[in-house]
């Protein structure tokens, strides 16, 4: 029984997009921590970063509830069912990451100002007129807020920094690729990418991006083995893997969903 009530409440934590939201935080924290691997401090920021990208992800299913052709997936279903309750979580939401903004410097107000524009242009133009562009279009602004709080905070920033937000950056356009990839698998009338493009190309570039990420995880950091480089071959891994569960996923298509957001927690093993 006890067993049972975890199991639903990890089911929930799921559909409502929170283990996304915690992956979220853990890899912001890894980017925080460079170029040493120092202590993380900044509590306010990371608990804003978390609410905004809480509040992104219900908007962004709510949204998805209303267009004509509904997505069919198991979250948006959640989330249709739930959107009253999860309507007054958003607002919560938003309230509150505006009262933290207050309390934040200059340089983290305009920086996200400018995110928060680009958010806005996504949900108004982008979603509404290139919907199948979502796969690629998401990556780039979640990219954004995870690495560029920790970077504006920053004063300095080196190659290998910006190095490790593009790899972070191609792991993000590889979960959401590989997303559209399974549930296309599952469900040839899925509304994604891979209505788009076929399911093959789609895999190719999952394979090229991993390909990519282990370059750059070789060359630049191979020789050494500071914080940069275990994050780097962290980043390098989660590709890896994210790469092998599309190659073999007729032995995933039941638990890729936990294996893909799982593995975003793995920079927790470097801290």
């Amino acid at each position: 029984m006890f067993l049972e009530k975890i199991k639903i409440l990890f089911k929930y934590f799921n559909l409502s997009s929170l283990n996304v939201v915690f992956a979220t935080v853990v890899c912001s924290i890894a980017f925080f921590k460079l170029p040493e691997g120092s202590e993380f401090t900044d509590y306010k920021s990371i608990a804003q970063l978390a609410m905004a990208c809480w509040a992104i992800y219900i908007l962004d299913r709510l949204l998805d509830n209303i267009k004509d052709e509904v997505p069919e997936t198991e979250r948006h279903i959640f989330h249709k069912n739930n959107q009253y309750t999860l309507q007054i979580v958003f607002v919560s939401l938003v309230l509150v990451s505006l009262i933290i903004l207050f309390f934040q410097p200059r340089q983290i107000i305009y920086f996200g100002l400018i995110v928060s524009g680009f958010v806005v242009f996504y949900f108004l133009v982008v979603s509404r007129r290139w919907p199948l562009s979502k796969e690629w279009f998401m990556p780039a602004i979640y990219t954004a807020a995870v690495v560029g709080v920790p970077f504006t905070l920053s004063s300095s920033l080196n190659l290998s920094s910006w190095l490790l937000g593009f790899m972070l950056f191609l792991v993000v356009i590889q979960n959401s690729l590989s997303f559209s990839y399974f549930e296309y698998a599952e469900n040839p009338k899925s509304q994604n990418i891979c209505k788009k493009m076929s399911s093959n190309t789609v895999r190719k570039i999952i394979n090229y991006t991993v390909s990519i990420n282990l370059f750059i995880a070789i060359y630049f950091f191979g020789s050494e083995l500071y914080y940069p480089n275990k994050l780097s071959f962290v980043l390098a891994a989660i590709s890896l893997v994210t790469s092998l569960l599309v190659i073999f996923e007729k032995k995933f298509r039941t638990n890729y969903r936990w294996i893909i957001d799982g593995l975003l927690f793995l920079p927790l093993i470097i801290f």
